[in-house]
Parts: C-alpha cells; sequence; structure tokens
C-alpha cells in the first residue's frame, strides 16, 4: 500500500533532521577543538583534524579560518582571510579575519589599507578580546599614512568608546589636539607584545607566561648596521633589543626580537618576520 505524498515528504523531513542535526553541531565543535590545538601549538595534530574537516566542509568558514591561521605562506593565508571577509561577513570567524589581514597589510607596508581593515574591525566589534592591539596598529597605520586628521578623528571617538582601556598612543600624536584634553596624556598600556604571525593565531601575555624564548634576528660587528635592522624589525610593531657578546675577541651586536612564552609562538613570529621582510631568525630560550 502506498503512502501519501504529504506523509512520505513529511518522514523524509524528519529522517534528515536526525541525520544532519547532530553532525553540525558535532562539526562546530570540531572546528572550535581544532582552533584549540592551534592555539596551543599542536600543529602536527591540528593538521590531522584539518585535512579531515577540509574533505567534508571544504568552503566552510571555519575550516578556512583555520587553515589561514596554519598556513605558512602570507600571501595565501591574507587571501583566505580576504574570502571570509567578502563571502562570510556574518560568520564568528569574521572579526579574527580582519585583525590578521590589518597585520599583513601593515607588514606589506600597505598602512591605508591596513588602516581600513582595523577601522572596520574597532567599529563592529568593539568585545574582541584584541581590541587594544588593534586600535594601537591602526593608530601607527594612519600615521604612517599620513593621515594625520582623521587620526586624531579616530583617536578622539576611540578614547569616548572605550574610556576604561588603556592605549599605547604614539609620540607623534599630540594629545593636546583632542576635545577636552589638556597637557595629560593618555597613561598608555605599556607592553612588549608583538604582532601575530599570519601563520598562528598566539594566545595572549595574560593566559600564558611570557619571557621563555626570544628571537635572534642577526648579528653585526658594526651598531649601526644592527640598530638600522633593529629598526625595521620595530617599524612594523615587534620590540627589540641589542645585546653586546665577545666572539674571539670581537663584539658583536646581537638582536633580539621580542619575549615568548613557548618556542611555538617564537617560532611563529620568525615566520612573520621573513615573510615581511626577509630576515631570517630563530628562538633562543632565555637563560
Amino acid at each position: 500500500m502506498r503512502m501519501g505524498n504529504t506523509r512520505l515528504n513529511k518522514i523524509i523531513v524528519l529522517l534528515v533532521a536526525c541525520v544532519i542535526g547532530s553532525p553540525v553541531t558535532s562539526f562546530s565543535q570540531d572546528v572550535d577543538g581544532l582552533l584549540t590545538l592551534i592555539r596551543e601549538g599542536e600543529l602536527d595534530s591540528a593538521k590531522i583534524v584539518l585535512s579531515d574537516l577540509s574533505f567534508a566542509h571544504p568552503g566552510h568558514p571555519g575550516v578556512r579560518y583555520a587553515r589561514a591561521l596554519i598556513q605558512t605562506d602570507a600571501l595565501i593565508a591574507a587571501g583566505l582571510y580576504k574570502d571570509i571577509i567578502r563571502n562570510h561577513s556574518n560568520s564568528r570567524y569574521m572579526a579574527g579575519s580582519l585583525m590578521h589581514l590589518g597585520e599583513y597589510y601593515y607588514a606589506q607596508g600597505l598602512y591605508v589599507q591596513s588602516r581600513q581593515s582595523f577601522s572596520r574591525l574597532i567599529r563592529s566589534y568593539s568585545d574582541y578580546p584584541d581590541i587594544v592591539d588593534a586600535v594601537n596598529m591602526s593608530l601607527r597605520a594612519g600615521i604612517a599614512s599620513r593621515q594625520m586628521d582623521s587620526v586624531y578623528a579616530d583617536l578622539a571617538d576611540i578614547v569616548k568608546r572605550f574610556p576604561d582601556k588603556a592605549f599605547d598612543i604614539p609620540e607623534e600624536l599630540d594629545i593636546t589636539r583632542l576635545p577636552g584634553r589638556t597637557t595629560q596624556a593618555i597613561q598608555p598600556e605599556l607592553s612588549s607584545a608583538p604582532l601575530r604571525g599570519l601563520g598562528a593565531e598566539l594566545e595572549s601575555s595574560a593566559s600564558k607566561p611570557a619571557g621563555e624564548y626570544v628571537l635572534q634576528a642577526g648579528a653585526f660587528g658594526n651598531f649601526d648596521n644592527a640598530r638600522r635592522l633593529a629598526d625595521q624589525i620595530e617599524s612594523i610593531g615587534y620590540s627589540t633589543s641589542i645585546m653586546e657578546r665577545m666572539s674571539n675577541g670581537k663584539t658583536l651586536f646581537i638582536i633580539m626580537v621580542g619575549e615568548y612564552a613557548t618556542r611555538t609562538d617564537a617560532a611563529s613570529v620568525a615566520d612573520m618576520l621573513e615573510a615581511a621582510l626577509g630576515i631570517p631568525s630563530f628562538p633562543v630560550a632565555i637563560n
């Protein structure tokens, strides 16, 4: 005996709901687990999980975001972030994509594009965990692109919107130009945390102890040469120091970059320096 079309359609809908409902929840949990692996530096395990998820859901924004985070080619990673921004603007990976793309543009010296990305993040995602870093980089990008009038306008709006946050205001900005400000400057929140690499999303310094590793980015017999390279590195947002060491009776000036909680964190920044400036570096444990 045949069932009526209406009843048959209802049964099919129920079966599809049963089959699809659980995998969707499971998939979301799988993506969250994958991003956790990446944040914890478990990249080998992350690549295995990513391979499985990519096969089943190649176009999902969470999969593409994870792929960008562990991508060692900065240009490819930037393309993935652009795809998420263009085609998945309502996804929960949008804010992170704007942050990473802004960092990429800044590292490439594309300051106007960098500022546009950071500004979009600041306007739309005020609760983003790294909003202070986004503001700091946006201000620097605006100064570098010589858009000073709009930088002051942005800063006035930022101070009004985030009264409880402290930002690292560049010395080039005259705080007295802000409405209601006198000679008192905004107290900066001093931090040596560098830009995160496009190939990895590092955890904040609050979640991990800092100071286990530094990057050694070069050694020179001439201080001026060492200072010149250090200035290049600092121009894209990383902190540096120059140490003196004796080698075979000669003084070497060694450039050290940042402080990092793990070797993986340091290696990720090394990848970024290589991609952005062509500067080779390697992690060194702090004794």
